[in-house]
């Protein structure tokens, strides 16, 4: 099962190959989001040392890892699904021994891989324009990076999953992804937020993506903190495995093949 499941991450790679010009104009976008994100904090912080305990070079390090941090996990399964699942193609993948959520797991890997290979390049730009240093807390940091990045693949599947019902996920997606990077703090971090919607923010699991190992990276997270994270991001990730199994006792039930 390992072979197919690598052939399949192969795949995802050079999916993400295939369209390198979209991927440059996607990290050239990046750089000049980064850079406006410098210019209007520079101008909100203004004579101001800090604000919420952070510091402006550390709130540039922040956004700066937050985004790239999103760019690199942002799942394009959603997109895969909803186009073989609408044309019928979704047979083939039924049909195969590796199952259909693994399937989709490992192109999403391949494909991620694809992406921080593209992306290496304007790494050092970005951290450039965003005044990033080393991290005190480089294994924290890594932890919390890529159970984040595991809870971000397991809820694209669920959305996934949702098109055996609609057969259309377009607008689904589309949604997910903007309630997802606001309540990851991309553009603005999660101790930010006031009152109740701060309070939900912290109950959701979209910080995980974004705002933890980015906090973890510029200190604002330490320590114990750390720890606790990775214990919740590990209760998550045992929550979507539940959820995941239950709902595709269901969903695979529900296919419709279009044209037959």
């Amino acid at each position: 099962m390992i072979r197919p499941l690598t052939g399949t991450a192969r795949i995802g790679l050079r999916y993400q190959f295939a369209y390198r010009s979209d991927v440059l104009m996607a990290v050239l976008a990046l750089v000049a989001q980064v850079f406006l994100l410098r210019m209007v904090w520079t101008a909100v912080y203004g004579e101001r040392q800090q604000a919420q305990g952070l510091t402006l070079e550390a709130l540039l390090a922040y956004l700066t890892l937050a985004n790239l941090q999103a760019f690199a996990i942002t799942p394009i399964i959603t997109r895969i699904a909803h186009f073989r699942i609408r044309t019928g193609m979704v047979f083939f993948d039924l049909s195969r021994p590796t199952g259909y959520l693994p399937q989709l797991a490992a192109f999403q890997a391949g494909h991620t891989l694809g992406g921080l290979l593209l992306m290496a390049p304007a790494v050092p730009v970005v951290l450039l324009v965003g005044s990033i240093t080393p991290t005190a807390q480089p294994l924290g940091y890594a932890a919390t990076l890529i159970l984040g990045y595991v809870i971000s693949m397991m809820m694209s599947l669920l959305i996934c999953m949702i098109g055996f019902w609609t057969l259309e996920t377009g607008a689904i997606s589309l949604l997910y992804r903007l309630i997802s990077q606001f309540f990851a703090g991309t553009m603005v971090p999660l101790s930010f937020f006031p009152g109740a919607l701060g309070a939900f923010a912290q109950a959701l699991p979209f910080q995980y993506m974004g705002y933890v190992p980015a906090a973890v990276y510029v200190g604002r997270l330490t320590g114990p903190d750390v720890l606790q994270a990775v214990l919740v991001e590990l209760a998550w990730i045992a929550a979507l495995t539940a959820l995941l199994w239950l709902v595709w006792r269901r969903a695979h039930r529900r296919v419709v093949i279009n044209g037959g």
